[in-house]
């Protein structure tokens, strides 16, 4: 894997040299949309009050305030308050790993040690392992500044992002009801069914996507019916993910077909089964392709033989 960040580690008089990799990866039962002849489908950005579709050079940020109002900023101005650019996951404190609530926690990523960095990389890891404390601080990526928790666990070092504090919902503003003490006999009744199933440690079979496993096996079913595929010979960038305007995708097949030969054969996803070399010899009128000699106009042919 590349590392998608590559910084350091700083504290007191402490510096390691890190790279930052993604722990986690999207689900696999994410699947892309797309029309009936299989081509990826595009965005495009709408004006919500006549449907116009709108350019780059026609959309800016609108910051919206409380009373409905809608401040527009500049690339200038957004620019003059973004954070410092910098390689540094500076750590203001440590504190024990359970003082963090885990709400806060966002998204996790491997550290690594990089260059010659791995027996500071495993000193810290193994300090903090024996300490019971995670490192708070922040660092910037991408141009956004993010606060991170650094936990040491299992000999590696573990950086989560967090979120902010007013990111958080308190679970009065929610209508959670007012908590009140149950009968003991009632909490007697529950924890006889919690000891139950009470387990040591969690087992990570127990964490597998059946979802996703069972989509493979159906999309490994139906990619034996042919009648469930859609044979594609093209090739489309994926920008399902990218909030860009859609454009018109050229068919490059249809341009072959208008500067080559009448009596070529190309096909398309949207046209016959692909057919055998021998048979598309044949459709040209049989044995191999001869190349086709250049004509020369007899201006450039005088041009050429100019020393």
């Amino acid at each position: 894997m590349r590392p998608i960040w590559s910084g350091t580690i700083t504290f007191g008089l402490v510096s390691i040299p890190v790279d930052l990799l993604s722990a986690v990866r999207p689900r696999l039962t994410a699947m892309k949309l797309i029309d009936s002849e299989g081509h990826a489908l595009g965005r495009e950005f709408r004006c919500s009050k006549d449907g116009t579709v709108l350019d780059n050079n026609d959309i800016v940020r609108g910051y919206e305030t409380q009373d409905g109002k809608m401040v527009v900023i500049t690339d200038e101005e957004f620019e003059s308050v973004a954070p410092e650019m910098s390689a540094d996951i500076r750590l203001k404190n440590f504190v024990l790993l359970d003082q963090v609530p885990p709400v806060y926690f966002q998204k996790s990523y491997y550290l690594s040690p990089s260059g010659k960095s791995a027996t500071a990389y495993n000193l810290l890891t193994a300090t903090m392992s024996r300490a019971g404390r995670a490192g708070i601080g922040s660092f910037v990526m991408r141009g956004h500044e993010y606060l991170v928790a650094i936990v040491a666990a299992n000999g590696v070092l573990r950086a989560d992002t967090l979120r902010y504090a007013d990111e958080i919902r308190d679970s009065k503003d929610i209508g959670l009801p007012a908590y009140s003490k149950p009968p003991a006999k009632l909490v007697a009744q529950y924890s006889t069914a919690i000891e139950a199933l009470r387990r040591n440690a969690l087992d990570p079979g127990e964490l597998e996507d059946k979802e996703s496993e069972e989509l493979r096996a159906m999309v490994k079913a139906k990619n034996k019916d042919s009648n469930n595929v859609i044979h594609r010979t093209d090739l489309e960038s994926d920008d399902s993910e990218a909030p860009e305007h859609s454009a018109k995708v050229i068919d490059l097949t249809e341009v072959l077909r208008r500067s080559l030969s009448k009596r070529v054969v190309v096909s398309n996803a949207r046209g016959a089964e692909p057919i055998s070399l021998d048979e598309r010899r044949a459709a040209r009128g049989g044995g191999s392709v001869k190349p086709v000699k250049k004509k020369v106009s007899p201006a450039k042919a005088k041009t050429s033989r100019r020393p």
